[in-house]
């Protein structure tokens, strides 16, 4: 009897070894799997990181530094001081686009007195290093024209955010005087009649007011291959704040100091309207919508009408022979819509 119960003590010792054995076993063989899970993993996640930053380098840095110590290489300072105008339009383009400025010039541009307003309209330019031919017709354009203003920084489009704080920074300095800003694309036509109309309709003269085609809630696009495209590190929210499209936005005189210090503590990025809404959010402004935000226009319909056109503020055309053709037109002697 007593030897039957030790080797009843023995199988069942022994299954319990065998069963923990076999337990140990499986757990080695589920951390083993669980490792080369982890392994995997981690392994896809660097290939996918490495993919992204090198679509990201393709589609250039997502963001800027800050334009510190800029100086500018054709300037006007004293266009304000001499004209004193009511609003100060400011048209970013680049160097070599003589045309675009030339259309305006004869278009748009050429109104300097609308209800009664003196308007002043002058064109922002980078530079482009190693082309002194270009750098002379800038100097003889300049000259023949005066309205100028050209900085040293590289103009490019991942630059566009340099360019409208450059901007800021000669209105601050050179036009305190002047009730309005307003800056408006190359390729845009701009109704001064009705641009007018709307500020002096105000009534009042603004402050902290910024207005335009105000866009709300617009997606930060992860997607390296995008032409937007933003990295978490450089902007963590998954939207914008709100802010005018950079097609055409008009803004009272005390905004370009407070854009500019607070500025100095937000990492810019190249989306430079999408920037100018960080900014605004920073200081606390919402950007107001028009009384009628129909007459700023980013996709105006195919076939044209004078009527349509002439009852808009901002829209953008196709060509420099577009845009001509349009103004022309609506400043025709026709019958009036």
């Amino acid at each position: 009897y007593t030897y039957t119960y030790n080797l009843n003590i023995l199988i069942i010792y022994l299954l319990i070894v065998l069963v923990q054995m076999f337990c140990k076993s499986w757990l080695l063989v589920g951390l083993f799997i669980l490792l080369n899970i982890l392994v995997l993993y981690f392994t896809a996640i660097t290939l996918e990181t490495r993919k992204w930053q090198k679509m990201a380098r393709k589609t250039g840095n997502p963001y800027v530094a800050y334009p510190q110590n800029y100086r500018f290489i054709l300037d006007q300072p004293k266009k304000c001081e001499q004209q004193k105008p009511f609003v100060v339009i400011i048209v970013p383009v680049a160097p070599q686009n003589v045309k675009a400025r030339n259309a305006i010039r004869i278009t748009w541009g050429s109104e300097e007195l609308v209800r009664d307003k003196l308007v002043l309209v002058l064109f922002l330019l980078g530079s482009q290093s190693g082309n002194e031919t270009l750098q002379e017709q800038l100097q003889n354009e300049s000259e023949e024209y005066q309205d100028l203003l050209q900085s040293n920084f590289l103009d490019s489009y991942r630059n566009l955010t340099i360019k409208t704080l450059v901007m800021m920074e000669w209105l601050n300095r050179n036009c305190p005087q002047a009730s309005y800003g307003a800056k408006v694309d190359a390729d845009v036509l701009l109704n001064m009649k009705n641009l007018l109309h709307m500020l002096v309709s105000l009534k009042s003269l603004q402050h902290n007011y910024i207005t335009g085609l105000v866009l709300s809630g617009n997606n930060v696009l992860r997607d390296p291959s995008s032409k937007f495209y933003i990295p978490h590190d450089v902007y963590p929210k998954s939207r914008y704040p709100p802010y005018p499209l950079g097609m055409c936005y008009i803004f009272s005189m005390d905004l370009p100091e407070k854009i500019l210090h607070i500025s100095r503590h937000i990492r810019p990025i190249f989306i430079e309207d999408a920037y100018l809404g960080m900014c605004l959010k920073r200081l606390g402004i919402a950007p107001k919508k028009p009384p009628n935000i129909g007459q700023f226009v980013v996709k105006p319909p195919q076939r044209f009408n004078r009527c349509y056109y002439s009852r808009r503020i901002a829209i953008l055309t196709d060509s420099q022979t577009q845009l001509i053709s349009y103004w022309m037109d609506i400043h025709s002697t026709k019958r009036p819509c």
